[in-house]
């Protein structure tokens, strides 16, 4: 009886629940102030803006009827206060929400909080909390928490709240979908393994759907979410009446709302259940004596499954040797077309060591871009293989940006070129230079778009923009744009772009040829990148593509940068430019302004004559530089340079640097024979601009289209006295290797099989400090001859070399001891920086070597510790910016023994090997040769936090530093 009357309360809640009444009465048993009671009467009628597709909270019903949970407090709350809430139909939610930031809509009843949109709106009490959850099916085992999704792709809803929460585990890919329920049935039929999302929504899905074969986990991610009412800045009444209403929700009325969209646990009615088990009774005979016969037809059953079994095992193995075999073609062919392109791009690096004049260094650019485009379609081949079966990886290590163009540009030039069109690069200058990330994927999908563009654009132009459009403490959102003026695109060619293997239609292919899978191989990775691609084209009018990443910011790097640039006293560069475009005007203005460099701007070859002869300038000072457009002098503008030199009227004749149009390399031969000192290409690129500068101010070059060096590549070339042994058949590969180490100054040791590397480790076994080692060779391949040499001496580096790039290799090569890999072809600098790390991880140390040399200030030359001869020539022969120069650096560091000191006392060594670094930057400029060298190893001693070689060098560096001073003060009393 009591079961009864319990059922019977619950079914009359809920009945007024599904089959509300509209009362326009409020309830006057509860406290409503004046304030409130006016507001009612004053807004009789409240617009509500929902979510047509949030189930269970809200959504319409396949009548159009407005329902969930959200909806059943609406209509309670209209019950408790008279007001009438009118919903707006036919709305999506972006539409909702976007006319309730403008006003017109009054509240939002099914919505998170969040800071961002505390700032529009005002928010009720929380009247529903949920939890996260991870699903997966019945037979899944091994997960019971967030912890066990570590290396897991997991399926989430893209843009979700759940999305975002993953994005912050870096190691958990994300598999995205459109919807919860897509996510959901891919998690059922088995393609993904988890799917996380909040149980409300997941639950309804899942009963609505069928789905019986899944299973919850909970896990404490945070506190949980919970669902509130949005309402308008200027309604805090209404706030408090919303709240006022929840309140007086009974909890057996909220509990009905929860069970009726969430899950009902119904009490057992024992009497249906005594009528169930007569009924049962009843057939029990019946089953009896059928039984023998469904046994039978059981049994034949079993035999027919166990026949289809047989049947699937085979094919399965079938499919797998298929599988093996297309994994061992795509491996041959990797192989066979990556040696000759190792031996391409080897010799092309050879050759450009040896004398060259700048027509032959860019053919041989040329060559060598022309062979990574090559590579770059066997690439995206593997890459596509690789994602196909969900094994591509995404790297994460420090980058420069602006290297990352130059690559671009130097790849996509000749392209651009062909087509007899323009390209225009612009990058925000406040955006930092140094991050952490996947530049090699970056790389491939800028030259994905913008070859695309340059395939599809016969006149106009193809422009890069990057921007920067959100930046937090060490994280920065960046926007690159890709636009061209070509074709475009239908808006149903534009649904099927991305699809592999797919041009825009049949016709494209014909015209433009492609394989048709770089645009999808873009897509993948930036989602992989946890970023998004947007697509605008129109038929005729060209397209644009705009990707956004995020990206860490690599701090460290980026303050040695900034150091770097702060230490050349730009400052004291005056700078003048002739440009006639308006866009360049302003790209070289913030490149210029970021150096520290004042300039002045004109589009009149005639008004530079006149400001050199009469120095009408905006500034007091001549000006130090000039800075040209090629194509923007009438006639040649060679021989404008040639006479603007000659002219006797110009007291001051500055530096000049020349802007290039892409693809004239022809013209770089020509600049120095008419006096100009340096040659930039176009599109201009900050670091190539400021390298550039640089090198003006520092000795007479033509820098062309060279990235910004590297302060080690600034430095004498160190030879390091090592042995190497090359085990390798292909003839041509043992020379490109042994070229570039006898070049570096290594001794090197060759065979040309396993076996005969085996025999030569044992006989030079003390002169060789690493192996370098071909995987596939006769007699003995590469991993039974490293296997062998580990058990002469197991402490060897072995680094493999190899064609091979298919998936399995590298764990392969660790499984015989060779921890790093080389993949040809290879990069003959980051192979030679590779062999020297390796070296030194062995406590062979060159710092050591050079340590044990010593640099003894009290018998230094003098020469050595201030060459002022050295510092002008640094400064393009400018003797007054040398001594502006000079003087800025005494006052700078004449206290900053005072300053470092107390940082060693401290251990602060960090901070100290930024300051040590700064000083050695600066030090070169000025000619302090034995400081730059001093500064080095202090710097080096204190990044390893060596205490006892920190007090060794600091006592070297302060006499050092005492010395210099000295001789600073000489110098600038002398010129006095």
């Amino acid at each position: 009886m009591k079961g009864a009357i319990r059922f019977l309360a619950s079914f009359l809640t809920l009945f007024m629940i599904i089959c509300p009444v509209t009362v326009l009465a409020r309830d006057e048993s509860i406290d409503w102030t004046p304030e409130e009671v006016a507001f009612m009467e004053a807004h009789p009628v409240i617009t509500v803006g929902v979510d047509p597709q949030f189930v269970p909270f809200e959504f319409f019903d396949d009548t159009g009827d407005y329902q969930g949970i959200a909806s059943d407090y609406l209509e309670i709350i209209s019950q408790k206060t008279g007001l009438t809430m009118e919903i707006q139909e036919g709305l999506t939610w972006t539409q909702a929400y976007d006319q309730a930031l403008s006003g017109e809509i009054d509240l939002l009843p099914a919505i998170s909080k969040t800071s961002l949109r505390e700032e529009s709106f005002l928010f009720s009490e929380p009247y529903y909390n949920f939890k996260r959850v991870i699903v997966i099916r019945d037979s899944t085992d091994g997960i019971s928490g967030i912890d066990d999704l570590y290396g897991q792709t997991v399926a989430v809803q893209k843009n979700s709240s759940h999305h975002s929460f993953l994005s912050e585990y870096d190691d958990i890919n994300l598999s995205l979908y459109d919807t919860v329920e897509e996510a959901l049935t891919a998690v059922a039929n088995g393609t993904e393994t988890a799917f996380v999302g909040n149980l409300a929504t997941t639950n309804y899905l899942i009963r609505s759907s069928g789905l019986t074969d899944l299973k919850y986990i909970a896990f404490d991610a945070d506190d949980g979410q919970g669902i509130y009412f949005a309402v308008q800045k200027d309604m805090p009444e209404l706030v408090e009446i919303l709240n006022k209403s929840i309140d007086s929700i009974s909890a057996e009325e909220k509990i009905a709302i929860n069970n009726r969209w969430v899950g009902v646990d119904i009490e057992t009615d024992y009497s249906e259940i005594f009528r169930v088990i007569f009924i049962v009774a009843g057939l029990i005979i019946l089953i009896w004596l059928v039984s023998v016969y469904w046994i039978i037809r059981l049994r034949r059953e079993i035999e027919t499954r166990k026949r289809v079994q047989a049947d699937l095992e085979i094919a399965t193995e079938e499919a797998e040797k298929a599988n093996q075999i297309k994994s061992s073609f795509m491996a041959r062919m990797s192989h066979e077309i990556r040696t000759p392109l190792n031996a391409i791009m080897g010799m092309s690096y050879l050759v450009k060591k040896t004398p060259l004049n700048l027509t032959q260094k860019m053919y041989l650019d040329r060559i060598t871009q022309s062979a990574n485009t090559m590579l770059s379609i066997i690439n995206d081949i593997l890459d596509f293989s690789k994602i196909e079966a969900g094994k591509i990886e995404v790297e994460n290590v420090p980058f420069n940006m602006d290297q990352v163009i130059q690559d671009v540009i130097n790849i996509v030039s000749h392209k651009i070129e062909e087509q007899r069109i323009g390209f225009n690069l612009t990058k925000d200058p406040r955006m930092p230079n140094c991050y952490f990330g996947a530049p090699k994927r970056i790389e491939q999908i800028l030259l994905n778009l913008i070859n695309n563009s340059a395939k599809f654009t016969n006149e106009g132009e193809i422009g890069l923009d990057i921007r920067m459009i959100a930046k937090t403490s060490n994280r920065i959102q960046l926007a690159f744009t890709v636009s061209d003026t070509g074709i475009g695109m239908s808006e149903e060619q534009t649904k099927k772009l991305f699809e592999p293997f797919t041009q825009a239609d049949a016709s494209i292919n014909r015209r433009f040829g492609g394989t048709g899978l770089g645009l999808s191989i873009v897509k993948n990775l930036v989602e992989m990148m946890a970023g998004s691609i947007k697509v605008f084209s129109e038929q005729g009018e060209g397209s644009t593509f705009i990707i956004e990443l995020e990206l860490t910011i690599d701090e460290e790097a980026e303050a040695t940068y900034k150091d770097y640039v702060s230490s050349l006293y730009f400052k004291e560069i005056k700078t003048l430019v002739l440009d006639k475009s308006g866009s360049n005007i302003n790209m070289l203005d913030n490149y210029l302004s970021a150096f520290g460099i004042k300039c002045e701007f004109t589009t009149s070859a005639k008004a530079v004559v006149n400001i050199l002869e009469t120095g009408a300038g905006k500034f007091s000072k001549p000006f130090d530089l000039l800075i040209v457009d090629y194509e923007t002098p009438p006639g040649d503008a060679l021989k404008y340079i040639e006479q603007l030199l000659e002219n006797s009227k110009i007291i001051h004749k500055p530096k000049i640097l020349m802007l290039i149009p892409m693809m004239r390399d022809d013209l770089f031969e020509l600049l120095e024979g008419s006096g100009i000192d340096v040659g930039v290409l176009k599109p201009v690129i900050p670091s190539v601009l400021f390298n550039g500068i640089m090198e003006i101010f520092r000795t007479k070059a033509i820098v062309a289209n060279e990235a910004y060096k590297s302060e080690s590549e600034t430095l004498q070339v160190q030879e390091y006295d090592y042995g190497v042994l090359i085990v390798e058949d292909n003839k041509t590969n043992q020379l490109i290797a042994k070229s570039l180490l006898e070049s570096e100054g290594f001794k090197v040791f060759m065979a040309d099989n396993g076996e005969d590397g085996v025999e030569q480790f044992k006989i030079h076994q003390d002169e060789i400090n690493l192996i370098l080692m071909d995987l596939h060779m006769p007699v003995l391949n590469g991993y039974q001859a490293a296997e062998k040499i580990h058990s002469i001496a197991d402490t060897v580096p072995i680094v493999a070399m190899t064609a091979d790039v298919i998936d399995g290799v590298i764990e392969k090569c660790r499984e015989y001891g060779m921890e790093n890999y080389i993949s040809k072809p290879f990069d003959p600098s980051k192979m030679i920086q590779l062999v020297i790390e390796l070296i030194e991880s062995q406590g062979q140390n060159v710092s050591d070597k050079e340590k044990s040399k010593g640099i003894n200030p009290e018998h230094s030359e003098e020469d050595e510790i201030l060459n002022s001869e050295a510092g002008i020539k640094y400064m393009g022969g400018n003797e007054t910016l040398y001594r502006n120069v000079v003087e800025a650096f005494f006052k700078e560091n004449k206290d900053i023994l005072n300053v470092i000191s107390p940082m060693i006392d401290s251990h602060d060594y960090k901070e100290a090997a930024l300051t040590v670094h700064k000083i050695k930057s600066s030090s070169g400029s000025i000619g302090a040769k034995n400081l730059v060298k001093l500064a080095s190893k202090f710097q080096k001693a204190l990044e390893a936090k060596d205490s006892e070689e920190i007090q060794e060098f600091y006592v070297y560096f302060e006499k050092q530093i005492e010395l210099l001073m000295e001789m600073i003060e000489s110098y600038l009393m002398k010129k006095d």
